[in-house]
């Protein structure tokens, strides 16, 4: 089961990478410059830009003509929370490694 969840949540990882990108070159095809380098910087820095960018995306996907670029992202966030909630992270090891 963990490697079932392991595998939906690198796959849902890639595809939200994918839509992430596409929407970035959306931002720069219609004049959000700005936007769009910031949301990289947000992305880098702290991981909001993603959401920024989610976001921003929804709000103009009928402008944009991205509808289907969001819908594939939306199910693949989806499946991303699906695949973690199947395989959680072990903390286990790390707190034995500091010993707690």
């Amino acid at each position: 089961m963990g490697t079932v969840g392991q595998i939906l949540s690198s796959v849902a990882g890639l595809v939200s990478l994918v839509c992430f990108i596409l929407v970035l070159v959306q931002m720069f095809q219609r004049g959000q410059t700005g936007l769009g380098i910031a949301c990289i910087l947000l992305l880098c820095v702290c991981g909001i830009g993603g959401l920024v960018t989610f976001v921003y995306g929804w709000i103009n996907h009928r402008e944009w003509g991205i509808t289907t670029i969001m819908w594939i992202w939306t199910a693949a966030i989806i499946v991303g929370i699906i695949g973690n909630v199947m395989s959680p992270v072990d903390y286990s090891a790390l707190q034995h490694q500091f010993g707690r």
